[in-house]
């Protein structure tokens, strides 16, 4: 795994609408989601807590970096099957979102083909009456597809698809234009937050960003980044997805896909719902003040004391003062 301590072109922008860099703690912040972004998920898996002052934009900020390096990973490097054996156990006639040169359709799954050893999923896009139009999608074509909001939808008898506006100044300053169109059509799961969802709300939605290139800055929002599936419209294809820390019961991505990382934001996530997430990589931030946070620490120290992976770790990027920082490896589960 090669390191990225990375510099950045985001601004804040503040009151008096001037661009202000962002201090090093959120830059931190945004390394860490680069660096766990890159380690691919075999055997063993990473887990990276954090002890901290404040949690103010830590998730969020480190969610973007999760996906802004997940964005610039060549294809190839990104482990397609993961996500076509998650939507191979999609029960038929679940409803999804497929994309094609651009366009979105409606569609609905109707389970696997499989011809001269080769599985493909079998996406209908027309109605029955009108032939019952039918895309055979392989692996590599697997992150055009999303699953629908929606838990029933009506195909029409002939589909011509709803362009989709892939150009964003915004974007392109943040992951390079020439990977603009691919992030804005294809959906992958590359982070889930577990966390207060009103809160990651206001700092994803509402806190306005600035990306500067070529002497000009472009405003936008971490939400554009992020893609945040909770807060799209239908049929968008994501990249991101917001679970409530408070619920009774354990939360659930759409269609049970397992993200590459997931971030707690917070104690009470973590030590409610840790079990469910052992598959993919952690990144815990434990803020100093919460009520809970003794006990999560703990549970923390105790995982890194029985670890089963000595392994050392290379390229860890190193905390800034008022930030204690461990990283470990576990089994997946």
């Amino acid at each position: 795994m090669r390191s990225i301590f990375n510099k950045t072109n985001l601004y804040f922008i503040n009151n008096c609408n001037q661009l202000t860099p962002l201090p090093s703690w959120a830059i931190f912040f945004i390394n860490v989601g680069h660096w766990l972004a890159q380690a691919e998920i075999q055997k063993n898996r990473l887990v990276l807590g954090l002890a901290i002052p404040t949690r103010n934009y830590a998730a969020a900020l480190a969610a973007l970096g999760v996906v802004q390096a997940r964005a610039n990973s060549p294809i190839d490097r990104i482990n397609s099957n993961r996500y076509f054996e998650q939507l191979c156990k999609l029960p038929k006639g679940t409803p999804v979102v497929f994309y094609d040169c651009n366009r979105r359709y409606k569609g609905i799954y109707q389970g696997i083909d499989e011809t001269c050893g080769e599985r493909r999923l079998r996406i209908q896009r027309e109605n029955k009456s009108s032939g019952g139009l039918t895309n055979l999608v392989s692996v590599k074509q697997s992150h055009n597809v999303a699953i629908a909001h929606k838990p029933n939808i009506s195909l029409p008898k002939k589909q011509s698809g709803r362009p989709i506006i892939i150009h964003n100044e915004f974007i392109d300053g943040v992951i390079g234009k020439h990977n603009t169109s691919e992030f804005i059509t294809k959906t992958r799961l590359d982070c889930a937050l577990i966390g207060r969802i009103n809160t990651l709300k206001h700092e994803i939605l509402e806190i306005p960003f600035a990306s500067f290139s070529s002497s000009k800055s472009k405003t936008g929002y971490l939400q554009d980044i992020l893609r945040v599936r909770n807060f799209l419209s239908e049929g968008q294809a994501y990249r991101s997805e917001i679970l409530s820390s408070q619920v009774s019961e354990p939360p659930q991505t759409s269609g049970g896909l397992v993200p590459h990382v997931t971030i707690f934001d917070g104690a009470t996530g973590f030590l409610k719902w840790r079990d469910d997430w052992r598959t993919s990589h952690w990144i815990i931030l434990l803020e100093r003040t919460e009520p809970h946070f003794k006990e999560a620490v703990e549970i923390i120290d105790n995982d890194y004391i029985n670890r089963h992976n000595w392994e050392e770790i290379q390229n860890i990027i190193p905390a800034p003062s008022g930030v204690e920082m461990v990283v470990y490896q576990e089994f997946c589960q």
